[in-house]
Parts: structure tokens; C-alpha cells; sequence
């Protein structure tokens, strides 16, 4: 096997990963699906997770416990033509609305490979009011429709029990039922072209590769652990709460040891799990460890089994971050996922912040669910500019690009489909003005959208994290934290309110949602910006001049700063 083949079909490989996902977003039916947030992998015959498109990164991170649970069910008793689906965070996924899809690839009568798809579904039962989010969700049960590993198909047979077990118990059927067509049509365009590859390169060949890429993997990944110094660092971040049924702050707490070519993360010390929905499944809380893993090292790293088996990630069972049957779990892979995320950085960061990210910005949004008067027809929509990144040694933040369980996969909902399939009208959406944390390198710029209700009796759901002190996006190095996520309610009486974080609320036609979303955290002392760079901030609208010459030290003699500039 020589090094070109191998970087031959590896390449063809995740090539083939990323037609899976190029299929799903050209065939899907929700607006969920249409934000990209959706992953496809491969997986060899011994369960090796080998390749993947993974434009949500904490979805691609709990592909292999969905596999090993339909494994731990099925094991000896898989066909050619079978396709499997799970949405059940206590048998191998990592919560409800990620719908996960296996399908697995024989060649020649030899089962060599499986296809998996998965994307966060539209509806998953339960009473949450949009997108599966259930503030009040106490239990499991409450959370969502759970799902065990079954059969959608068996030797090529729809198997119409299944089907119809899952779908009637859902509103938004119709959308659900196209979005798993879209997942197996994927999966089964990467079966084609994998039994294409087998034939094209020889059985043989391609085992030999895909070993030897597992190999290269692992190698990388501990190269790059090897250049952070030695040691055990620790780091607390928190979540907002629970849901409604836990108000406190949680803490996530890791403590990260690091030696040689190897690091474990320990969890083991966080909060014990709540009666809410933001309790994260050991599943989630591996891919978000993975996530932030990934996301400060070499971004060549090939997200593979090699490369997991440079780490460890350690767990105990009943808190937060290792949650138990009947804890609910929707909302882990956002809230719980951040705080995670930033608990790695931050440990990374007490080892070396050159290393290491300022805080992003979290989720934050409202979800809506209901039926449009104006159709008759069930809907589900949306509502919310992404935040900012954080900066890092050297750069700046991006703007707009999301809270880091994405790391900027996502894409926003077209404005002009969002209004088609839903009675809401977006009025505005822009950059706001110092909603980046400073520093020598700022945060990415975080937005300011109006939302505005166009009928009555509207349910909708606040959803997300980052509206306290404690949990802003930090700076790093000098820099300074971003402000928190915060939104208001104008009513069409003249009232405002201000919506409870995770929290459900009822809207009628003409009120509006105005979100301000967080930018990310600053890098380094903001008076060592350099000041062409502030100005042209401040040209751009970005900063405005007070925080110019308060914060970033501008002398406010400069015509270029003066109050309206």
C-alpha cells in the first residue's frame, strides 16, 4: 500500500461523505435541515468511524454511540437493504431531535461499511413548541417521542408499524417524514458510491487505506497533544439553568491532564443532573469535548476512531455532564455543549493561551410551533442572528458565525422561506454595534433581529444560554467578555416584556421579539489595538466612539472619532 493510494481513497472517502450531506441539503424539507444542521459519516465493518461531513460538529462527534447502540441491538442480525434509526439519548444518541440513520453497505454478499446520517428534526413529539424545546420538560418522557434502535426498512422492506408509530405521534409530519426520506436517500447514495470505490480499487486496498489513515490520524493527534505542556489544568464554566423546573446556574467542571502524547478530560466533578432539559448525555459530552478538542488543533486533523484513541474522556453517571434515565436532554447539545466546550479552552488556555479560544457566543433563540391560519398547515419556525466568535493570538473573532457547536457549519434560515411557511415577518437584521468583547483582537460582532408575530395565540419557546454575568463570553489574555444574549418583547398594546431564558411564551399578531445576540470575547489588552484598526472599526460602525477612546484608548482628539463619525 503505498502513501498516494492511501491518501487516494481516503480523500475519495470523505468525498463521499460530503455528497451524502450536498444530498441531504438539496432534498430536505425543513428549515432546520436547510440551516445545515445535519452531519453524514462512514463507518468500516468494525465499527471504525472513518469519515465524515460534519457541518455541526457536535452531531458528527456522537455518530459512534449511535452505532454502537444499534450494534448492541442488532449484532448478527443485519441485512442487505436494512436501515436503522434512533432518536432515544439512553440507547446511543445524543438527544432526541438529532435523528440518526444507519444504513449498512455489503459488497459482493460481505458487509464492509455503513452510512450514517443525522440531523435535528423539526418535531420529535413531547409538548416543546418548536424544534423539539421543551422548557418544561422534568423527565424523558415529558422531553420527547424516544425512539429506540428499529428498522425503517428490513431487507429492503418499508416497514409501515414503524413508520407509523413514530409519525403519529408528531404535528409536523409532514416535514419529518420528508427529512427521514432525505437522510436514507443520503445514506444511500454513500452506499453506491462506496460498493463503486470496492470495485474501482480492489477489496483489499481499500482495508489497507482506511487502516492506515486510522494510523496517520492517531499519529497527528498526538503530535499536536504533545505540544502542549505537560501538566493538570482545571476550569469551571456554567450553564443558565436547567429549564423551568431548575433556575440555578449548573457547573461543568473538567480537570485536564496532560501528558506526553496523551490528555484526559475528567468531568467527574460537575454538578449532579437536574429535573430540566439541558442535562447532557455522555454521548454529547464526548462529541463537545471533541469539539473543542478539534477546534484547537491542527484543522487538517482527520476526525476519525484514530485519532479518539489519543484521549480519554472521563464521566460519572448522574451529573451533568453524564445524565442518567429519566433526565430530559434537548437542550445538551447547546447549552451543556458550550460549557463544555469552554471548560476545555479555558483548561487550554491556563496551560498556554496561545493555544486556546476566547469565549464564543452561545445559542440563543426563539422557536415557534403552531398552525398557520393562513394554510391550515402545522409549521415551525425560527428566529435569531447567530453571535460572534472569539478572538485568538493573532486574529480577530468572525462575525455572525455561531455558537461553537457549529464552529460555523450553520447558515441562517432564508428570510423569505421563513415567512412562507410561517406567520412571522423579519423586520431587521444586522451587526450590532459593541457587542463584541475588546482587546488587541476583538470578538466577532455579534446581531440585533426583530421578529414580529403576524398571528394570535402564537406558542413560542426562548431557548439557549449566556444571559448572566457568569456566562458571557470571555476574554483571554487581557482581553474583555462580550455582553450577555438578551432579548425584549414590544407588544402590540405598547407593553414590553422581557422573556425568561428557557422559558415558553404565548405572542399575538403584531407583537415583536427584538434578540441581541452576544459577539465572542477579546484577545489581549484592547489599548494595544492598533489604532488604524480601531478606526476603521469605528468608520465601519462596529465600535462606537465612546468605546473607542474608553476602552480601546483612542485619543478623542482624533477627527476620525468624534461622536457621529
Amino acid at each position: 500500500m503505498t502513501a498516494v493510494l492511501a491518501s487516494v481513497i481516503d480523500n475519495r472517502l470523505h468525498a463521499i461523505a460530503a455528497r451524502m450531506a450536498d444530498a441531504m441539503l438539496r432534498s430536505c424539507r425543513s428549515a432546520a435541515f436547510q440551516s445545515r444542521d445535519l452531519v453524514t459519516g462512514i463507518f468500516d465493518a468494525d465499527g471504525n468511524w472513518i469519515a465524515t461531513k460534519d457541518f455541526i460538529p457536535v452531531l458528527a462527534g456522537s455518530l459512534p454511540s449511535a452505532y454502537e447502540g444499534v450494534l448492541a441491538k442488532f449484532a448478527g442480525d443485519v441485512g442487505e437493504g436494512d436501515v436503522f434509526v434512533l432518536n432515544d439519548p439512553y440507547h446511543g444518541n445524543n438527544h432526541p431531535p438529532d435523528v440518526t440513520v444507519l444504513k449498512p453497505v455489503f459488497h459482493r454478499g460481505v458487509l464492509r461499511f455503513w452510512t450514517a446520517t443525522k440531523g435535528h428534526h423539526a418535531d420529535v413529539g413531547g409538548s416543546g413548541a418548536g424544534l423539539g424545546y421543551n422548557p418544561g420538560a422534568r423527565d424523558c418522557w415529558e422531553d420527547a417521542l424516544r425512539v429506540p434502535p428499529v428498522r425503517l426498512y428490513r431487507r429492503g422492506e418499508r416497514q409501515d408499524d414503524v413508520w407509523d408509530l413514530i409519525l403519529l405521534n408528531l404535528r409536523l409530519r409532514d416535514a419529518v417524514e420528508g427529512d427521514l426520506h432525505c437522510q436514507i436517500g443520503a445514506a444511500a447514495i454513500g452506499e453506491r458510491e462506496l460498493v463503486a470505490m470496492l470495485d474501482a480499487f480492489g477489496v483489499d486496498p481499500v482495508l489497507e487505506a482506511v487502516a492506515a489513515q486510522l494510523a496517520a490520524s492517531a499519529r497527528h493527534l498526538r503530535a499536536e497533544i504533545a505540544r502542549w505542556p505537560d501538566g493538570t489544568y482545571e476550569a469551571v464554566r456554567h450553564l443558565d439553568d436547567g429549564g423551568e423546573h431548575h433556575r440555578e446556574p449548573i457547573a461543568v467542571r473538567l480537570r485536564l491532564t496532560v501528558a506526553g502524547e496523551r490528555a484526559v478530560f475528567d468531568f467527574t466533578g460537575s454538578d449532579p443532573q437536574v429535573a430540566g432539559y439541558a442535562n447532557s448525555t455522555r454521548a454529547n459530552t464526548v462529541a463537545a469535548t471533541l469539539v473543542a478538542l478539534f477546534g484547537a488543533t491542527d484543522p487538517a486533523q482527520r476526525r476519525t476512531s484514530g485519532a479518539l484513541s489519543a484521549i480519554e474522556v472521563r464521566t460519572r453517571p448522574g451529573t451533568i455532564a453524564h445524565a442518567v434515565e429519566p433526565a430530559a436532554t434537548t437542550l445538551c447539545t447547546i447549552t451543556a455543549c458550550e460549557a463544555i466546550v469552554e471548560a476545555v479552552w479555558l483548561a487550554l488556555a491556563a496551560a498556554d493561551p496561545a493555544l486556546s479560544h476566547a469565549g464564543w457566543c452561545r445559542g440563543y433563540a426563539f422557536a415557534a410551533i403552531g398552525v398557520d391560519a393562513r394554510t391550515g398547515r402545522p409549521f415551525g419556525a425560527t428566529g435569531a442572528l447567530k453571535g460572534g466568535s472569539g478572538a485568538t493570538a493573532g486574529c480577530d473573532g468572525w462575525d455572525a458565525i455561531g455558537p461553537p457547536v457549529a464552529m460555523g457549519g450553520g447558515r441562517e434560515v432564508d428570510v423569505e422561506l421563513h415567512e412562507l411557511g410561517a406567520p412571522a415577518t423579519v423586520l431587521h437584521q444586522g451587526f450590532a454595534t459593541d457587542s463584541a468583547g475588546a482587546g488587541r483582537w476583538r470578538g466577532g460582532l455579534g446581531g440585533f433581529s426583530r421578529w414580529r408575530i403576524d398571528q394570535d395565540g402564537v406558542r413560542v419557546v426562548c431557548i439557549g444560554s449566556g444571559a448572566l454575568e457568569r456566562t458571557v463570553p470571555y476574554g483571554l489574555a487581557g482581553g474583555l467578555a462580550a455582553p450577555a444574549n438578551r432579548s425584549v418583547v414590544r407588544h402590540r398594546d405598547g407593553r414590553v416584556t422581557v422573556p425568561r431564558t428557557n422559558s415558553t411564551l404565548v405572542l399575538d399578531r403584531g407583537d415583536v421579539i427584538e434578540i441581541h445576540t452576544s459577539g465572542g470575547g477579546g484577545y489581549g489588552d484592547p489599548r494595544e489595538r492598533p489604532r488604524a484598526a480601531v478606526r476603521a472599526d469605528v468608520r465601519d460602525g462596529l465600535v462606537s466612539a465612546a468605546a473607542a477612546r474608553d476602552v480601546y484608548g483612542l485619543d478623542p482628539t482624533d477627527d476620525d472619532v468624534e461622536d457621529g463619525a
